[in-house]
């Protein structure tokens, strides 16, 4: 049936496509936040989202055009968006066990050790069933719009035209209400299903009543799911999900992250900060200004390195566990905190009894980079911990950003950074923290390596520089023996003697590794090796058991609930019904 360009009919028209346009830019969006937690915000999981959507859509497109001409009517028009819709509700049930899959057969295929690239394929893998089949049948609406609102050679230009400014307008409002509204304040599960839902409902404005029907069982089913917290389909791999031992008191999604506070993690009085799915910070409850995990107790170096600090800054606040320690040990020290999620500065402030009110401590929600760039004034002291194990931002770490630290610190200040990688040359897990020394040592003379754990292959390393080369390498150890001594010192200093856990510079390769610069920063490669190892750092374990008890292992199991079950049944309902409609060819 073609439409009349000003009839009611062209005006429904026009909504449906808005409304897939909304959908289209809403769904990758969306999408990426259940990828990032398992494969970083890298350029391979953002790469691959954005190529495999323009895939879908370049398909759709094509497909859309070819069966257009084909007794084109509104029915089968609105059954492709009702499909679409149909699949997105299926998203969130089966992203778990899509991402389990694909880690599975890409590690089983390759050796991860001997082509570092091999893992890139499990974000390509996994986005590829995940969205290729809605962004195809979204792809086939514009096309199929323009056949079905064409009403002579004459206006084609301007029919065509008006429909694809009307889904670009919708793929605006789905970007901007994406962005800015539903993932800061909505479950990531809950804006697919709505996207799903609001294709589904629209869609049935022109099929049968027994489709409408079906659109209301699932939307009774979606609603039930959403109302009792069901996930529908659950995979138990504790390595990849958001699913941690212990009690989950708090969990959001954040502008930049999916956000877990977890108690009682491997001990009765732990309380974790998660960041998309790592550990990011442990707090004893009972005495919350300690210093929990290892490599953290490695921050009061710079109290060795250098005497008389005064003023210290963090970058990275995550729980604020070395801020509160540093507040609550050195009276005469005030400490700065440039932290870039506004969503982690409140977490720590509810649930890690951050003390905001004091006059020692300032917190500046912003790009630590940006306001490097504005502040006049100098640290004695920066301690950098911005970087995860799946996740390093690439402009604070190239030789440019370390030039602006060196302008940053007084004369002898001392920078502090943290990495993950392995200490030995031989292994690829070591390209990114030696990519990283070699950059420090374009900038600061002096760059001292210190290991966290001897045991680990995989583990934190600490880099410690000092600017204008005033700490000798052969009396480093006389530093340590003196700071034992002083009265100042800590009890994490008297703790751990630093010393043992030195790792000579001159017996670390470094040529086989890039300097990084803002215009050369290869990080996800560098990082890739990491991503793919097992999470082997202190805060994880093999075997882990849930808050309810059971001891699982790194299989996947998946346990299908009554909701899952019913929509399945109205998939394959539905999957008849589309067969009977396509066979059809007059307009209903």
């Amino acid at each position: 049936m073609i439409l009349n360009g000003p009839s009611r009919a062209f005006t429904i028209l026009s909504l449906l496509v808005l409304v897939a346009g909304l959908v289209t830019m809403s769904l990758e969006f969306s999408v990426s936040r259940l990828l990032i937690p398992i494969f970083g915000s890298t350029i391979y999981t953002w790469g691959s989202l954005i190529g495999v959507v323009l895939v879908g859509l370049s398909g759709g497109y094509h497909l859309g055009g070819r069966l257009a001409d084909k007794n084109p009517n509104f029915e089968k028009f609105c059954s492709i968006l009702f499909s679409a819709g149909l699949y997105i509700l299926f998203i969130p049930m089966i992203s778990a066990i899509i991402i389990d899959f694909t880690i599975g057969i890409t590690n089983t295929l390759t050796d991860p050790n001997l082509d570092s690239y091999a893992s890139n394929l499990n974000s390509l893998v996994a986005t590829f069933i995940l969205i290729i089949i809605p962004t195809l049948l979204l792809g086939m609406v514009s096309p199929y719009a323009v056949k079905l609102a064409t009403k002579s050679l004459d206006r084609l230009g301007n029919t065509s035209g008006n429909l694809y400014s009307v889904s670009t307008i919708g793929s605006i409002v789905g970007t901007f209400v994406t962005v800015f509204i539903l993932i800061p304040f909505v479950q990531i599960n809950h804006v697919l299903y709505g996207m799903g839902i609001l294709l589904v409902v629209t869609s049935t404005i022109k099929l049968r009543n027994f489709v409408k029907a079906i659109a209301l069982i699932l939307l009774v089913i979606v609603s039930i799911s959403i109302f009792f917290d069901d996930v529908n389909t659950i995979s138990l791999d504790f390595r990849n999900l958001h699913f941690h031992p212990g009690m989950v008191i708090y969990e959001t999604e954040t502008l930049y992250s999916h956000l877990d506070v977890i108690d009682n993690y491997n001990s009765i009085n732990n309380r974790v900060l998660f960041l998309n799915g790592y550990p990011h910070s442990i707090m004893d409850r009972s005495d919350p200004n300690t210093l929990e995990s290892k490599y953290t107790k490695f921050f009061p170096l710079g109290l060795i390195l250098k005497e008389n600090i005064t003023k210290v800054l963090f970058i990275g606040g995550g729980g604020f566990s070395g801020p509160k320690y540093f507040l609550q040990n050195y009276p005469n020290i005030a400490v700065d905190v440039v932290e870039i999620d506004p969503k982690v500065v409140e977490v720590a402030k509810e649930y890690f009894f951050l003390d905001e009110s004091n006059p020692k401590l300032n917190i500046y929600v912003q790009d630590a980079r940006e306001f490097l760039n504005k502040y006049t004034g100098s640290y004695d002291m920066i301690v950098l911990d911005a970087f995860s194990k799946s996740y390093v931002p690439f402009h604070l770490m190239t030789v440019e950003f370390y030039k602006l630290l060196s302008d940053k610190l007084s004369n002898g200040g001392v920078v502090i950074s943290n990495h993950i990688g392995s200490p030995s040359n031989a292994q690829a897990t070591s390209d990114l923290y030696r990519a990283n020394l070699k950059t420090f040592l374009q900038v600061f003379p002096k760059v001292f390596v210190f290991l966290t754990d001897h045991s680990k292959s995989l583990q934190n390393i600490i880099l410690a520089s000092v600017k204008g080369g005033q700490i000798d390498e052969y009396d480093i150890s006389d530093k340590f023996e003196i700071a034992n001594l002083q009265e100042s010192t800590s009890k994490v200093i008297e703790e751990i003697d630093y010393q043992d856990y030195v790792l000579e510079n001159n017996l670390i390769d470094k040529n086989d590794v890039p300097i990084i610069t803002d215009q050369y920063a290869p990080v996800e490669k560098l990082l890739d090796p990491i991503s793919s190892k097992p999470y082997s750092i202190e805060e994880q374990s093999n075997n882990k058991s849930s808050s309810f008890g059971v001891k699982v292992n790194s299989s996947s199991i998946a346990i299908l609930s009554l909701p899952a079950f019913l929509f399945i049944i109205m998939t394959i309902t539905w999957i008849f019904f589309l067969m009977q409609i396509w066979k059809n060819n007059s307009f209903q």
